[in-house]
């Protein structure tokens, strides 16, 4: 990618503002470097053409074509074929007939030939196109050498050989190129038929996510190459020990995900994880000398930690959390009895709802500081459910298995208004400022119509000024092509309310349509923030919605900050509001004002061990 992060052949900006930088696209502009420094973590390879000429390609696609960037960025299309002919007859199917999907021979820079898929998008807009490529089982090599019919079999310690292409092709749509494991499409088949098997015989599947801890330092110290080869003996090793029964499946880089049928008695899933822990800390030879390296897990179990394959991964993915949280080289199991047998979704609904007229709710709040400073600078509203036979439950664990969108409307209507009157309750600082309250918004709340209208109540109605008041909306807001929602959102915005995107990064594809609403920060997604001094990966999207966000004139905020090493990385990327348990927990109401009454007097820093 041009280091600048300018389209090639386009001139330099004169010094447009940041609004006239950004186009809804990838065609021109900064902010197509931006997008295409994400797309720099794809696999796949990603042209953008214009006027029969490559604008930009990602690293992959440079890969697949055997060719330096400066061969392909900026020069004509026609390059990349063997010869006129094979041009047109590509032009035609690409850009004229708009073929989506499909295979075409690339010319190599030796003479040979390469046999790629493609998946095309017609236009981005007018004369722009973005082709996809990828390397299909039976092409993956040129035509000058023989196909290599074998792929890793980490059960077997070996390669897996073929036959002919087409059984290594039908091999590789179920399993992963470089590890040989299951990949997403055989784990959600064997999901789907052990649940069908465990809901007749009322068992239970075990699913454990697995990260390596420390990875992305053994790429970096030794090199991609290495890296690999890690991942193929860490992948032998859990399937060695996983035994026939289980299934193993790479989910991306360092994640594993394994599915254990039916464990035998109550603890067997967890002595099962930490075989698998143990397995993967023994030491091997790399790189000329002994390597060890351990991996963190997270733990859910059908049917009473979810009943979907998309529940249950979410759920360990929470625990994973956790376990690094305690250390890493270790396994936390998900907790909730709340999907339990015998208690459904209408059941956990029915005590929300009474839950709202009881008074069983309640808010925690949780402080933004600045960095630099340490001065906090805003709370962040938090839903708690004094339960009265499970206890002080988080939000998460029961808000997200609520199908009901009035009742989800109606709780984020009372944290609103609740948070509100707690925070025009707080004293100021001693330079006269006052703190900030941030509270998260549901797409429920604002398809509702008469939520601008809610919202100036709340605030009338607690004496809370406008500008101390900032509404996190839900990434997918994004999404939607709602000119109603749009036109709620400048209403609320035009009061002086501040409007966020929270857990920003989990959906790339948003990022054309941040203009198209009235924002003033972005949230970093706490899962990449997590990522930094862990994930070079992790670490460049960060790098790179940073970079987006002071183009557009936003600012950046990080959540989930645990240590000083990523305050520091966040704090030179301007990112310097920042919220995590390396700057206080989450406080009940009443603790969090006499925090606040306390750090007035003492800097304005709220004591962390609060």
């Amino acid at each position: 990618m041009n280091p600048s992060g300018r389209l090639p052949g386009l001139p330099p900006s004169p010094g447009p503002s940041p609004a006239e930088l950004f186009v809804a696209d990838l065609s021109e502009g900064a902010e197509a470097g931006v997008y295409l420094a994400l797309l720099e973590l794809l696999d796949e390879g990603l042209l953008i053409t214009g006027d029969e000429v490559v604008l930009d390609a990602n690293s992959a696609a440079c890969r697949l074509l055997g060719r330096d960037y400066r061969d392909v960025a900026g020069r004509p299309l026609a390059n990349l074929f063997p010869d006129g002919q094979a041009f047109l007859a590509a032009r035609a199917r690409l850009l004229i007939e708009g073929e989506r999907r499909g295979r075409l021979d690339f010319a190599l820079p030796d003479g040979g030939l390469r046999t790629l898929e493609f998946n095309c998008a017609p236009r981005l807009r007018p004369g722009i196109h973005a082709i996809i490529l990828s390397a299909p089982a039976a092409s993956a090599d040129d035509r000058t050498g023989g196909p290599d019919l074998a792929a890793p079999h980490p059960a077997a310690g070996g390669a897996r050989t073929f036959d002919d292409a087409p059984s290594m092709s039908m091999y590789l749509t179920s399993h992963d190129p470089l590890t040989g494991l299951a990949n997403r499409r055989m784990l959600e088949a064997r999901f789907g038929d052990c649940a069908v098997r465990a809901a007749g015989r009322h068992g239970s599947i075990a699913i454990l996510r697995l990260d390596l801890d420390g990875f992305a330092a053994v790429n970096r110290s030794l090199g991609e190459s290495a890296g690999d080869e890690t991942l193929r003996r860490i992948a032998r090793r859990l399937a060695a020990t996983a035994g026939p029964e289980a299934l193993v499946a790479r989910e991306r880089s360092d994640s594993f995900i394994v599915l254990l049928p039916e464990p035998d008695l109550p603890g067997s899933a967890e002595q099962f994880a930490d075989r698998l822990l143990r397995a993967v800390a023994e030491p091997f030879e790399l790189g000329g000398g002994p390597q060890r390296i351990t991996a963190s897990a997270g733990l859910a179990l059908y049917p009473q930690d979810g009943r979907n394959l998309d529940t249950l991964l979410r759920n360990a993915k929470g625990a994973l959390e956790q376990a690094r949280r305690l250390g890493g080289n270790c396994c936390s199991a998900f907790h909730t009895r709340l999907d339990g047998p015998g208690f459904d979704s209408s059941q956990l609904e029915r005590g929300l709802r009474h839950a709202l007229q009881a008074d069983e709710l309640t808010l925690h709040f949780q402080p933004l500081v600045d960095a630099r400073s340490g001065r906090t600078r805003a709370g962040e509203a938090l839903l708690r459910w004094r339960h009265p036979e499970f206890g002080l439950l988080p939000y998460r664990q029961f808000m997200n298995a609520v199908g009901d969108p009035r009742l989800l409307a109606d709780v984020g209507d009372w944290v609103l208004a609740t948070a509100c009157h707690h925070a025009a309750d707080w004293p100021p600082a001693h330079d006269g400022t006052r703190l900030r309250l941030t509270v998260n918004v549901s797409v429920e709340q604002l398809m509702r119509g008469d939520f601008a209208a809610r919202v100036a109540a709340a605030l009338r109605t607690s004496g809370l000024k406008a500008d101390r008041l900032e509404l996190d909306l839900d990434e997918k807001v994004l999404a939607l092509d709602s000119p109603t929602l749009a036109a709620t959102l400048e209403r609320i915005a035009a009061t002086g309310v501040r409007l966020s995107i929270d857990d920003f990064g989990r959906g790339l594809s948003s990022i054309p349509r941040l203009r198209r609403f009235p924002l003033a920060a972005l949230k970093l997604d706490p899962e990449l923030v997590r990522g930094v001094g862990r994930s070079e990966d992790s670490e460049a999207i960060v790098e790179a919605i940073g970079a987006l966000a002071g183009t557009l004139g936003l600012e950046i905020y990080a959540r989930g900050v645990e240590n000083r090493g990523q305050q520091a990385f966040l704090c030179a990327l301007d990112c310097h509001l920042q919220q995590g348990p390396l700057f206080g927990r989450p406080l009940a109401a009443r603790e969090f004002a006499a925090a606040i009454a306390v750090a007035t007097g003492g800097g304005d820093r709220i004591r962390r061990n609060l």
